[in-house]
């Protein structure tokens, strides 16, 4: 830990010009977490009727019209919610930790042993779990609409479904996950339960996108703010916040990509390329073996997942420092660590899944490889990953992940809409 911390300070000192644009020259965002040139030219393709957009288009808005704009918003207190935490407040999010199921040789079966890979399917007992994907996905659809079409009934939706899980004082949650991902019968405190929150906070990209409508107040916008505000200083002070910082896998990475969420939505650019240089750079030269493995992702039982989990966060990350003037997929350490590397390791696997040479106990999806390709190729001007995504494809079949059936239109489809397109 010693030497990560020092690789910590000699790499922050050295890499400060990282992302060089400052708050003042800020060019406005479009949304936090995705690539602007692919909103704006799925926009332009949708107005010029490109017929290789227009079926994607049509049915996601059918499913916004039909499903979305009739949903009951989502709370953390929910009719069905069987189990309160500790605190015995509702508005607490709670959540239990996937691969933990109840001990045989107990008569309790406490505390909970692991069994990695495995989801128990108690899970779903907290439907937080679901409720929290189900706001943030339904949330962006309508935003997008909203963006695409400039019609105002879409923002006023995505408006309501904001201020019921964030923002009214009997359903809103409260801003903490102190009880997210916990572990029956284990007492001491753990921070793994943060990366729940990267579901949630695609509302908060939806929030941005409406952010000049009419629908969305000023008043709105403070009293979001100061949730966020909250929920950020937890996340960098708790004990969980602090403890789930030093992770040393996807959990450290996706605990940066949440804090830059975070920061990002309050628009403070400068402490952004603070994030970004000081803990998400360093990550990349610790995390990263030399032949582009991420070796605390091969040592799980899911080990595609994982580590195409981990190429997710710095692609997230990237999305953002692409606003920030700075492109992640073209960095490189001293000794050429990056996320390029890390994707060129994982293509022969991504081509046939089947020669993985480490665990990989479930199917992998390879649709998730297509979108890192893609974003590869966009964001470092080489048509040959633009090529390879193409040839993987990109399934017009919603995924079944996470263990539920989720029957959301795919965003993905939309805004990559070229992926199945050819040349």
């Amino acid at each position: 830990m010693k030497k990560y911390l020092l690789l910590n300070i000699i790499l922050s000192i050295g890499l400060l010009y990282g992302c060089q644009a400052t708050t003042k020259n800020q060019k406005p965002i479009v949304s936090i977490a995705y690539h602007d040139v692919l909103l704006e030219e799925a926009k332009d393709a949708i107005k010029k009727n490109d017929t290789n957009i227009i079926p994607i288009y049509q049915a996601i808005k059918q499913y916004v019209d039909t499903v979305s704009m009739n949903m009951k918003p989502l709370s953390v207190v929910s009719e069905n919610k069987k189990h309160i935490a500790p605190s015995k407040d509702p508005r607490d999010y709670i959540t239990l930790s996937p691969y933990w199921w109840p001990d045989s040789s107990k008569a309790d079966g406490i505390p909970y042993i692991r069994d990695d890979g495995n989801r128990n399917p108690e899970v779903y007992e907290y439907p937080e779990r679901v409720n929290s994907s189900l706001l943030g996905e339904n949330a962006e659809l309508l935003a997008l609409i909203y963006y695409f079409t400039g019609e105002e009934r879409y923002a006023a939706k995505a408006a309501e479904m904001l201020r019921v899980w964030f923002l009214d004082p009997v359903t809103g949650m409260n801003p903490n996950m102190i009880y997210a991902q916990h572990v029956p019968g284990m007492k001491q405190i753990r921070g793994t339960g943060i990366i729940d929150s990267r579901r949630f906070l695609k509302a908060l990209n939806a929030a941005k996108i409406i952010e000049n409508s009419d629908s969305w107040t000023n008043e709105d916008k403070k009293e979001l703010q100061e949730w966020v505000q909250a929920f950020r200083y937890w996340i960098e002070n708790s004990t969980n916040g602090l403890t789930e910082s030093k992770a040393q896998n996807n959990h450290g990475l996706w605990y940066d990509v949440i804090n830059q969420i975070l920061v990002m939505f309050e628009e403070d650019y400068d402490y952004f390329k603070q994030i970004v240089n000081e803990r998400f750079l360093p990550r990349i030269a610790f995390q990263i073996d030399s032949d582009g493995s991420f070796p605390k992702e091969l040592e799980r039982t899911l080990g595609i997942h994982y580590s195409t989990f981990a190429l997710e966060a710095l692609s997230f990350s990237d999305k953002m420092c692409s606003k920030n003037g700075f492109n992640l997929w073209e960095y490189k350490t001293e000794n050429d660590k990056g996320m390029l590397l890390a994707l060129v390791y994982m293509i022969p696997y991504y081509k046939n899944p089947d020669v993985w040479p480490h665990m990989q106990i479930n199917d992998f999806n390879t649709d998730r490889a297509a979108l890192l390709l893609y974003d590869a190729g966009l964001r470092t001007g080489k048509k040959e990953y633009i090529d390879l995504s193409k040839s993987i494809g990109y399934d017009n079949q919603r995924n079944i992940e996470e263990g539920y059936l989720n029957t959301l239109p795919d965003i993905n489809r939309l805004l990559y809409y070229k992926i199945n397109v050819a040349d």
